[in-house]
């Protein structure tokens, strides 16, 4: 088997994505590789969160805040078990986006979180793990909430 050198996992901040930071993580201290956080921030919608922003520009901008604050957070997460790791906040589609990211970086590996969903909810909410599994040029583990 061929040594793991450049791993890209890709989260949302969910719990499944966090089981899949951790096998991430273990996988890229286990293989001595770089790690590379990616989170790909959807447009946010003025309809959520505890109070109304007092503009569209506003709400961007906290929500770019929180991103950077949850990616600065699993950054000292994974330097402090020992992994050589950077963080990447990009805007856009998310499959398309981890997709558009794993071209230009070239992982060894896609470690991505799955929700699970079946029925109605995968046919309405769809599913980035699918698609990127479908589309992606190298390997991709997809890791359940656990």
């Amino acid at each position: 088997m061929t040594r793991v050198r450049r791993i890209l996992h890709a989260t949302d901040f969910s719990p499944a994505s966090r089981a899949a930071f951790a096998t991430a993580v273990e996988m890229a201290k286990h293989d001595g590789a770089r790690l590379v956080l990616l989170h790909v921030l959807v447009p946010p919608s003025p309809f959520l969160g505890d109070t109304l922003p007092a503009s569209y520009v506003e709400l961007d901008r906290r929500a770019h805040r929180g991103a950077e604050r949850r990616l600065a957070a699993a950054t000292a997460g994974a330097k402090k078990a020992g992994v050589r790791v950077e963080a990447q906040l990009i805007e856009g589609i998310p499959a398309e986006e981890i997709l558009r990211v794993a071209r230009r970086r070239h992982p060894d590996l896609i470690v991505i979180g799955t929700h699970g969903r079946t029925g109605l909810g995968r046919v309405f909410m769809g599913s980035v793990a699918e698609r990127v599994l479908q589309r992606a040029s190298c390997p991709v583990l997809t890791v359940r909430r656990r």
